[in-house]
């Protein structure tokens, strides 16, 4: 493992850098012709990762990418999934319907690596999600297959501050944006201050250590926080609540717009979480291990006691607690009746999406003077400058208005 550290000889392999021949013959990899696509649209964009699985699809099917495969893929799809398909065909279209290759596949990153990331993910009590463990691993792998490269190429290459900092110049060139290098970076310090803790079982030398000391000293790129998500004002928001067609989107609506719940912790919901008499809420965040305790608004009451009226499962049995709120309800369901709704009654724009009402939560919480501490505590917040942000956002919406002349 120390030999791994040191990266005297390790053999890894990458894929081949094809883009130039591709674009020369008219033919490019999914990835290639993804990221193409990519191009024009908003960071954030769920478009390309819905176009890249069916491009796969067709690839797998040996179908054409024309009207033909698209009908047949998107025959079941709901309306917010078909959207990007069709983006990308006419995308597709314009580009001349060119050639399209699978990726190259990867071979994995060498048993010693593998081996070296699979303990440290498993002793990492940071990394609680299954997500955040996929996320770091990515990251991880990026790095030492990074590593390989540069071994290949005859330059030296080591888990140390130097190859870190080359690896980050890197990330950098091919325009990762400022989010996912920081992250990679912090993964990537976190493996290194764990082989220092483990540098007995892992038999280290003190050239080693100082090399992996030496990552901590390599600096991330600034980020401005700013608002990707807009919010609802309290005017357009009663106006959400009040134009329910059914009792069922009324608690989901309730539950995103007045108590702030991200949409997973909707689907995760069970009858045993709400608290009528004691007026409180128990939600499953996103570490999926330990519920919060939260506030339960008499104004969203309304809406669940309406909901579950309408099921006949009130007053909630003890026998009941263990029930889902809302039986198979998944997250894309919930994004698509919030859009439905928001363009039913014209308050659709950009940056306006279902997460939005969550952050119409912690803003107009602020906004009728609940303290910075208690609002972080009721939007589950780990740290409370995240919760800042709404306050800098109040800030900049009220500047113009009250900035003397």
């Amino acid at each position: 493992m120390a030999q791994l550290i040191k990266m005297a000889g390790l053999q890894l392999s990458t894929p081949n850098n094809t883009q130039e021949i591709g674009q020369a013959l008219n033919r490019y990899s999914v990835s290639q012709l993804i990221a193409y696509f990519a191009k024009d649209l908003p960071p954030a964009s769920n478009y390309p990762r819905h176009a890249k699985a069916y491009v796969i699809y067709c690839l797998k099917n040996s179908f054409s990418i024309d009207g033909f495969s698209y009908s047949r893929y998107t025959a079941e799809l709901p309306p917010n999934r078909v959207s990007p398909i069709r983006r990308f065909l006419l995308f597709y279209q314009k580009m001349g319907s060119p050639l399209i290759l699978p990726d190259p596949k990867r071979v994995s990153i060498s048993p010693a690596a593998n081996d070296l990331i699979l303990r440290f993910i498993r002793d990492a009590k940071n990394l609680r999600g299954d997500q955040s463990k996929d996320t770091y691993t990515k990251a991880l792998n990026a790095f030492f297959l990074f590593m390989d490269s540069q071994v290949q190429a005859g330059q030296s290459a080591s888990l140390s501050g130097r190859t870190v900092s080359d690896f980050v110049d890197q990330l950098k060139a091919n325009a990762y944006s400022a989010f996912t290098i920081n992250l990679y970076l912090s993964a990537i310090k976190q493996l290194s201050a764990w082989c220092v803790r483990k540098r007995a079982e892992l038999t280290l030398d003190d050239t080693q250590l100082n090399a992996l000391r030496d990552i901590d000293a390599v600096r991330g790129l600034a980020i401005e926080r700013t608002f990707y998500k807009d919010s609802l004002d309290s005017d357009e928001r009663d106006q959400l609540l009040t134009g329910i067609e059914s009792a069922r989107d009324g608690a989901i609506l309730a539950l995103l717009s007045l108590e702030g719940l991200r949409t997973v912790e909707v689907t995760r919901l069970r009858l045993g979480d709400i608290d009528f008499d004691r007026r409180q809420l128990k939600v499953l965040g996103k570490g999926r291990y330990t519920k919060k305790a939260i506030k339960l608004f008499g104004s969203c009451s309304v809406f669940l006691q309406a909901y579950l009226e309408e099921k006949g499962q009130w007053p909630i049995a003890a026998s009941q607690h263990a029930r889902f709120v809302f039986e198979d309800l998944k997250t894309y369901q919930i994004r698509y009746i919030v859009d439905k709704y928001l363009r039913q009654l014209g308050l659709k724009r950009e940056g306006m999406s279902a997460h939005s009402l969550r952050h119409t939560v912690g803003q107009l919480l602020l906004e009728n003077g609940v303290s910075l501490e208690h609002v972080q505590q009721h939007l589950r917040h780990e740290t409370i400058e995240t919760t800042q942000f709404y306050t800098k956002k109040q800030t900049m919406k009220s500047y113009l208005q009250q900035m003397p002349d």
